[in-house]
């Protein structure tokens, strides 16, 4: 029994490596060859053109349902989102200029309005304002939400 134990027992795992090694190396060179040679490239570049026309006709079989469907395609849906998009930048726009306005106007009324005066308390005896007739005044409108302080 000491005989047996004496002799180095044979690596499995390390033949194991080495054969897929050798393997890998073999299937590396055989397709290096094969994708070297011209009608591999034919193939290949008929394999491309025929998926494309694939994909081509299913875009378009696809677009006729959504059509069919009255459903919105994804070209239809980006479409619309731009568009918000770009009312929404004009919309932002309009909004800061209304808002610069809005400050420029309360800041001319703020230095051209006079200062008021004191009010009258005592009435001459036998002095009876003239009756001005009133004019029509509509009810003052409630401020919008976005120019308030």
């Amino acid at each position: 029994m000491s005989e047996q134990t004496q002799q180095p027992q044979p690596d499995v795992m390390q033949a194991w490596r080495e054969w897929l090694t050798q393997t890998e190396r073999q299937f590396n060179a055989f397709f290096q060859e094969s994708m070297n040679q011209e009608p591999f490239a034919r193939g290949m570049g008929g394999y491309v053109e025929m998926t494309a026309a694939f994909q081509r006709m299913i875009a378009e079989n696809m677009q006729r349902y959504l059509t069919f469907m009255n459903m919105p395609s994804r070209s239809d849906v980006t479409d619309v989102g731009e568009t918000l998009r770009s009312i929404e930048d004009r919309l932002s726009r309009i909004e800061e200029m209304l808002r610069i306005a809005a400050e420029a106007i309360d800041m001319s009324d703020e230095r051209a309005a006079p200062r008021p005066e004191p009010m009258r308390t005592r009435i001459p005896q036998g002095f009876e304002p003239p009756v001005r007739p009133q004019r029509y005044r509509p009810p003052a409108e409630p401020v919008p939400e976005g120019f308030r302080r």
